[in-house]
């Protein structure tokens, strides 16, 4: 059973605010599809226990049904998709980076490209939280439990991957074969900016992004003081603002008429008025009925407690299974 994979797809979500439609365009639509085209059961989790990391745990509470709602309105089926909350199995998982935590160092911690921007956005690094410190290992522990072959990561979470593999690679070397090496998924790269036009699409600037509970007049004000381009120009802002656009169109004519507006803007005629109606009809569509689709799943708590309490006890059976290994491999010796 060692080095035996559990989970095909393994990935998750921080419920520490209101997603974004780039939320839903860089993380969760790309596991919709792959759910949808290939009969591969991604499991999915929300990490309330990393939200602790820096937000309160009121914050993580809050947020983490919501997260789960959003997930199923935005098209996740719990019959081809597993979901459930980190802290359902946290004793199995604080255990785990226990022990993961003694084949790493603090400085090699330190250099973890992901942890350094948390340090530079939230502490220094005398001052932050021990906990923020251990982030890089209880990721490792999250996805080293479950045994999964792939691991879909943006590019700011790449290196969460590599300490995943790197503490297996470790572990193995001294007790012997427990931990299949997790991969790397690669998903379609969609790089949403703000509409600010600098920087990621972030809840932390909320006046650049697009929240999937924002009403359509709130949206569409956002969409009309968005940053875009002159004549003739193509620059990245309006290359994310063009991919919101497409991407949340319901039908082909709506993408062609944007393709076309695009192809008069790069002709140096002045259309950036009629791509910005085109853009917003697009995200009051897609807003429009995912609210609808949100609204139904929240009437009905006990479906949401039912898919978690599955997805609970699947996590839990494979974190049982591995710890069952892990700790035969340590204390059998």
């Amino acid at each position: 059973m060692e080095k035996e994979y559990k989970v095909k797809i393994f990935t998750g979500i921080r419920p520490t605010g209101d997603l974004t439609i780039a939320n839903y365009l860089g993380a969760i639509k790309p596991i919709v599809d792959m759910a949808e085209e290939r009969d591969i059961n991604p499991l999915v989790f929300v990490a309330d226990m990393h939200a602790l990391t820096d937000s309160e745990p009121s914050v993580a509470k809050k947020f983490t049904h919501e997260v789960v709602a959003d997930y199923l309105a935005l098209g996740l089926d719990p019959e081809r998709t597993t979901i459930f909350i980190q802290s359902a199995i946290a004793p199995q998982i604080l255990t785990l980076m226990s022990y993961l935590s003694r084949h790493i160092t603090v400085a090699e911690l330190l250099r973890v490209p992901a942890l350094k921007d948390k340090l530079k956005k939230n502490a220094r690094e005398e001052t932050a939280n021990a906990l923020l410190f251990l982030y890089p290992v209880l990721m490792a522990a999250d996805i080293l439990i479950q045994r999964p072959e792939y691991v879909p990561v943006g590019e700011d979470q790449e290196s969460h991957l590599e300490v995943a593999r790197l503490l297996a690679k470790r572990f193995n070397a001294r007790y012997g074969d427990v931990f299949p090496p997790p991969k790397t998924y690669q998903m379609k790269s969609l790089r949403i900016l703000s509409l600010k036009g600098k920087g990621k699409m972030s809840k932390s600037v909320p006046e650049g992004a697009i929240f999937l509970t924002d009403n359509i007049e709130s949206a569409v004000q956002k969409i009309k003081k968005a940053v875009t381009s002159v004549e003739g120009k193509m620059t990245d802002g309006l290359l994310s603002n063009i991919i919101i656009a497409k991407e949340l169109s319901k039908n082909e004519n709506d993408k062609m008429r944007i393709d076309e507006i695009i192809a008069e803007h790069m002709s140096g005629k002045k259309v950036m008025g009629e791509f910005k109606k085109a853009l917003a009809n697009s995200v009051s569509g897609f807003l429009t009925d995912f609210q609808a689709r949100r609204e139904k799943i929240i009437r009905n708590p006990e479906t949401i407690k039912s898919i978690l309490k599955r997805g609970a006890e699947i996590a839990a059976k494979n974190a049982d299974e591995t710890m069952a290994l892990v700790e035969k491999a340590m204390f059998s010796r």
